[in-house]
Parts: structure tokens; sequence; C-alpha cells
């Protein structure tokens, strides 16, 4: 077995080991519970990285097992240039939230059931993400979902939590059952289950065709909590603790972007997908006035920057329906840049809430004089997701707004690069909300647990930084498209 076949086995075995033992764990073993998953995270992400190496001398690291060989089904796992930015931001976000989970979950017994749950949750998006099997894909898929959705039903907060939880469940099923279907299809039609072969070239009906990727576009955008199929996420992200809210808007999301990008626009070509390129532009440029015009109406912290995923998700679709290297490039970068923004703005969001007792804009207040650090990480968060420079978001949206003025659709550009200004009011208003004006009467201020400071104040430098040095960044990115859409550029 090579190195690059345990790392590739490191990546999942390591957290669901840790995740065995963390459920056993009893008595005053518990206090470990965070250590240990933290641990985990640590490991897997360096396992992760380590893949890299290969990368680069132009292999793709491959494990294959037999798993059910009377169906022809094997335990497959691959990494390719499409996977390794997916597979990074999701391990590195499993592993702060893990961390900043130090300092926001309130230890008891059944620490080491959150703490396991949380990385079968990261173990989910992994798997799913180096999944080179159409079953193993669905399995993962469906282990992201079970976890999180325990998660939010036994440590959610409020006493929507168990009905939330289960609208949760339910409507990503929905899409989770529209991508089994569209996966039935191809398989039907094909003969195989292997990613790999079937990005080798398929021919289909057109018709099957124009399901199949269909199916593929509104299951995974289901995931990706686009209008109007982003009933699910409001709620949820509001009432899921703090460190699941964490992993669900910064990493979770990103799983329909995978999706789309692994199945219909790897395995179809230019032609196939390109009546869906406008549907997919008008999509994005919807979701993203709509999320923040919802979000410039909310109140409560949690669904104003719930929201903002909404109109964020929106950037990313109408990144990939452009259908242009800019294009599909600034969404993928989106992707991860989000991931890092969204979890600085949450991460700063729990961090008021975790000292103030108090969670809506309208009892805040005044906050800048006695949580100046929380008010600097958090005023970046906001000034990132508006897409000021020198904050990374903006590489990310130039280069989709760039592929929209690639395309015939120069007015939904227009649109989308003018939707943006939307973006700026809500941030303004929930920087000014929050830490400028009075403070209220009674508003006390407790002193946060450094592990909830900590990740914070790292995600903000990291905003910084991945703006400035976008270059690694870049070309994980630009080595992708050659596999998508038959590398037609």
């Amino acid at each position: 077995m090579t190195a690059e076949m345990i790392g590739l086995l490191t990546i999942l075995a390591v957290p669901v080991a840790a995740a065995v033992v963390l459920f056993l764990l009893r008595g005053r073993a518990v206090r470990f519970a965070g250590w240990i998953a933290g641990a985990s995270t640590v490991i897997s992400l360096a396992a992760a990285l380590a893949m890299l190496p290969a990368l680069y001398r132009g292999e793709v690291p491959t494990l294959t097992m037999p798993w059910i060989p009377a169906a022809g089904i094997k335990f497959s796992l691959h990494v390719d240039w499409l996977t390794l930015p997916f597979l990074v931001t999701e391990a590195a976000v499993t592993l702060v939230a893990v961390a900043y989970s130090w300092g926001y979950h309130h230890a008891d017994d059944r620490s080491g059931a959150f703490y396991g749950l949380l990385l079968l949750f990261g173990v989910g998006m992994s798997g799913t993400t180096l999944a080179d099997d159409m079953v193993l894909f669905y399995v993962f898929w469906e282990l992201m979902l079970v976890a999180s959705s325990v998660l939010i039903l036994m440590w959610g907060e409020g006493e929507r939590r168990a009905p939330i939880a289960l609208k949760y469940f339910i409507f990503t099923h929905l899409g989770s059952l529209m991508v089994l279907v569209g996966l039935i299809v191809l398989y039907d039609a094909t003969g195989t289950d292997t990613f790999s072969a079937l990005r080798a070239g398929i021919t289909l009906d057109p018709g099957l065709t124009r399901m199949v990727i269909g199916l593929f576009l509104v299951g995974f955008s289901v995931k990706m909590a686009v209008f109007p199929v982003h009933l699910w996420l409001p709620d949820a992200h509001t009432v899921a603790p703090m460190p699941v809210t964490i992993m669900l808007a910064a990493a979770m999301l990103s799983m329909g972007t995978y999706g789309i990008l692994r199945f219909p626009l790897s395995i179809f070509t230019r032609a196939d997908v390109a009546s869906f390129a406008l549907p997919m532009m008008i999509g994005g440029v919807v979701s993203e006035v709509y999320g923040a015009l919802m979000a410039l109406a909310e109140r409560d912290i949690k669904r104003i920057i719930a929201y903002s995923s909404v109109s964020q998700m929106g950037y990313i679709l109408f990144g990939l329906g452009t259908l242009t290297a800019q294009g599909i490039t600034g969404a993928t970068l989106h992707v991860v840049y989000h991931a890092i923004v969204k979890a600085l703005l949450f991460m700063g969001a729990g961090w008021v809430i975790k000292s103030t007792g108090r969670r809506h804009i309208t009892e805040l207040g005044g906050l800048a004089k006695r949580m100046p650090l929380a008010a600097l990480c958090f005023g970046i968060g906001a000034l990132a997701i508006a897409g000021m420079p020198p904050f990374c978001i903006f590489d990310s949206e130039w280069m989709i707004f760039s592929g929209g003025f690639h395309t015939a659709h120069i007015g939904l550009s227009v649109i989308t690069l003018l939707g943006s200004l939307l973006t700026v009011v809500y941030a303004a208003q929930l920087i000014i909300g929050i830490f400028f004006g009075s403070q209220p009467e009674g508003l006390t201020v407790k002193k946060p647990h450094w592990a909830i400071v900590a990740p914070t104040a790292f995600l903000t430098a990291l905003a910084f930084i991945e703006g400035v040095f976008p270059a690694m960044l870049f070309d994980w990115v630009a080595h992708e498209l050659p596999l998508i859409l038959g590398g037609q550029w």
C-alpha cells in the first residue's frame, strides 16, 4: 500500500475511530472529548494536504477495495484537482468548529457524543468528496445529513429544535432523493458507477441527458440552499448550536457546488449543459438579491448571517452558469473564501451571544468599546462578505463578475454586480447595530473563553492573507478546469 493510499484512509479512518472512542467515553474521561476530537481533525487535515505532492506530480491518488462484489460495488476513493479545494475546506472547517466548541459547548456527560457526531458530520463531507463510486458517494452524503440532523435535534437551541430538525431532514433528503434518481439513471444507462469512468465520456439520449442534468442541478441546489429551495436553511442555522452552524454554513453548503461540478459539469459536455446555463445564471441572481433583502429585514444575528449564505450561494450558482473559465474558477474560489468568511462571521456572532446573552441587534449596541477585538474581527468579516479589497471574497467575486461579462447575458451580469451593493448595506447594518451607537441599559459583557477568541482571530487574519496572497489557491483551482466540461476552454 502506497503512502497516498494510507493518506486517503487516514483522512476518513482517524476521525471515524476517534468518533467510536468518543461515543464510548464515560465518567471523568469525557473531559478529554474535545482534545480527542481536535487531534483527529488535525491528523485528517494534514493527511488531506499530504495529497498535494502527488497531484503536482500529475498523479491521481486512488484506493480501491472490494465492498459488495455481487453488485460490482467497490470501496473506491480518489483525489484529483477538483476534489482538493473542497476536501481541504471541509477538513479545515471541521477543525476550527471543533476548536471553537471547546469554548462554546457546555461540557457534560453527553460531550463525547457531541464531538463524535461533529466528527461524523465532517467524515460525511470528506467521504462524499473522496468517493469515486456512486453508492459510496450516496452513503457518505446521507451520513452527513443524519449526523447534522441529530446534532440539531439533541443540542439545538430553543423549544422548536425538534420540528426544525425534522424540517431540515425532510427538505434536504428530498434533494438527496433527486440526486439518487439521477445516479440510478446514470448507472442503468451506462453500466458503471465509477466517476472516473463516467468522466471518460458517456453517450445518452438527449432527453435522458436533460433529465439527469436537471435532477442533479435541482438536487444539489437544495444542499446549496439557493432560492427557492433554501427553506430549510434559516431555521436550521438559527437553532443549531454555533459549532454546527459553522459547519453547516462554511462547509456543508459547498457540497452542493461540488456535486454540480463533479456530476453535470464534469460528466457532460458544454453542449449538453448549455441549455441550463441561462436558468442557472437567473437563479443565481434571484438568490443573491433575495438573500440580501431578507438579511436586511432580519434582526436576529444568526438569521441575518444565514440569509447571507442564501445570497452568497447565488454568486456561486451564477458563476457556474456562465460556463466560462473565469466564472467557474471564481465560483470554486468563492466556495473556499465563503467558508473562511462565513465561519468568521458566525464565530464573531457566537462571541457576542456568549458574552452578552443577546442575539437581536435591537437589543445590542455600543459594544466596540467593551469588545474591541470582537469588533475588529466582526468588522473585517463584514467588509470581506461585502467584497471589499483587500479581503479574500473580492478576488472570487471579481472572477465571477468577469465570467458573467464574457457571456451574452450582460444585463444579468450588471444586475449581479449592482446586487452586491445590498451586501454592503446589510453588512454595515450588522456592524453598526452591534458595535456602535448607544449601549442598551442592563447590557453586561462577560469575558470570552480563549477557544472562542483564538479561532476567530485566526480566520480574521486568514481572510486578509488569502485576499492579498491568493496565488496558491488560484493555482489549485486552475488545475481543475481540464476536468470540467471536457476541458474545452
